[in-house]
């Protein structure tokens, strides 16, 4: 890349929206009265089976997939775990509505993903807990 520093600020700029993103839905999921019902309900209208079970399993995989995203720990994992999490919000609930996210299309879903696959490829960053913690690139 052409500027190293700057590639890395931006990859942890990416990193940081993303996990922002993701601990927020899974927190609504998780902490407020009502939500994590009403996300099953949903999941269970959109045809996802076992809603209930896959309702707790998103929640979970948000909120703390969102947190190592923001600390840059086992990006590589988390990001692998939210692209198979997007992919079946892609097919499932938000690509039938075409791309316009006013009615309910991928558009939102389609940028995350994207993002997702800058993490995979080139994981947390210079800038990431996992780098001075741990040497295997999976763990950081």
């Amino acid at each position: 890349m052409a500027n190293s520093k700057l590639s890395q600020w931006t990859l942890a700029l990416l990193r940081v929206v993303l996990g922002v993103i993701f601990t927020y839905h899974g927190y609504l999921k998780l902490f407020v009265v009502g939500s994590l019902p009403e996300t099953a309900g949903f999941f269970a209208q959109v045809g996802i089976p076992m809603a209930n079970y896959a309702a707790v399993v998103v929640a979970f995989a948000e909120f703390f997939g969102g947190l190592f995203l923001l600390l840059g720990v086992v990006t590589k994992w988390t990001t692998l775990v939210l692209i198979f999490e997007m992919l079946i919000a892609f097919f499932m609930v938000h690509l039938k509505n075409g791309l316009l996210v006013s009615k309910g299309g991928y558009e939102f879903v389609l940028l995350i993903l994207a993002g997702l696959v800058v993490l995979l490829v080139n994981g947390a960053g210079a800038l990431s807990l996992g780098k001075k913690l741990f040497k295997s690139k999976w763990m950081q």
